[in-house]
């Protein structure tokens, strides 16, 4: 999953013309490293991730393009802006062309995330959690549209350690359903960064959990991208107990979360996450037969 999709140019500039701070979105999945990913590249001084924001960019990509691809929403404009009563169909005029209703949506994504002073500041957005968790959702295809130029960090995890780690939090997974709940939306999620990542629409960089906490994979290449290296400052934050990784690891190289979860949960996990859990590269855990074969029964009572 290594690579950096190209997509077609786009480049922001600043109210005197120059080039201004790149997008930059960092996304993945409750309890999947989008924190320990954002502290890493906040410890540099020029860039600017603002954290979790409640997914409100999936009303507004509706609302964008509600009217994007409206039939009637740009059309009939006069461009003497008048209008004759007699002959022009009046009810779907409007103000506004397309260009500039992306450059207003461009506008309000912009100034939700880039801080007020950008002196020095080369990369500005977010991290979130909440995008591409149902088939609907079009927050991706808003920042494909609104910032081609942006870069993308997809961070995945370990599918059946991420519900482990859920399950441990206050509000987590506590019944069989919740377990479903979460597990349909990682891989919903994870298909959705698959896609999103090959499509070639998006410059983006695959990062993996794993690796991160090993300071290996792809985040070289991300941090490389923005003009740094891997240094003491990344290296403190990746090392910090608590810094995203906290206790998840109980050696260099193994992480075996999900031997916390009942053995009823794991088998229904499976049943879920086996095929997006192996399509990523990880080997899903053992469970006994018995519970495989109990597996499909306790989803029926879901």
């Amino acid at each position: 999953m290594d690579g950096f999709a190209d997509a077609a140019p786009h480049r922001d500039v600043t109210a005197d013309g120059s080039a201004g701070p790149r997008p930059l979105f960092v996304l993945g999945g409750h309890r999947g490293g989008t924190t320990l990913l954002q502290r890493v590249l906040n410890s540099y001084d020029d860039v600017a991730l603002w954290g979790e924001h409640e997914g409100v960019l999936t009303p507004i990509a509706e609302a964008y393009f509600r009217g994007a691809e409206s039939a009637q929403m740009f059309a009939n404009v006069r461009t003497e802006g008048t209008s004759d009563p007699r002959s022009d169909w009046q009810a779907w005029m409007s103000a506004i062309d397309r260009p500039a209703w992306d450059a207003s949506f461009r506008a309000l994504v912009t100034s939700l995330f880039l801080p007020a002073r950008t002196e020095g500041v080369r990369h500005w957005g977010f991290k979130e959690i909440r995008y591409g968790t149902t088939a609907d959702d079009r927050a991706f295809d808003l920042l494909a549209t609104l910032f081609p130029d942006a870069c993308v960090a997809f961070i995945v995890r370990n599918p059946f350690n991420m519900l482990a780690s859920a399950h441990s939090r206050p509000g987590g997974p506590r019944a069989t359903a919740d377990v479903v709940r979460v597990c349909d939306r990682i891989a919903t999620r994870f298909e959705s960064f698959q896609r999103w990542h090959a499509s070639g629409r998006v410059r983006s960089r695959w990062i993996v959990y794993e690796e991160l906490a090993r300071e290996a994979g792809g985040v070289h290449e991300l941090v490389a991208d923005l003009g740094h290296a891997i240094g003491p400052a990344q290296r403190e934050v990746i090392a910090a107990e608590g810094g995203g990784r906290g206790s998840s690891f109980h050696d260099a190289a193994v992480n075996e979360r999900w031997r916390r979860l009942p053995a009823a949960w794991l088998a229904v996990a499976r049943e879920r996450l086996d095929p997006i859990a192996t399509a990523l590269g990880y080997t899903p855990p053992a469970v006994s037969s018995l519970w495989r074969l109990a597996a499909p029964w306790l989803l029926r009572r879901v």
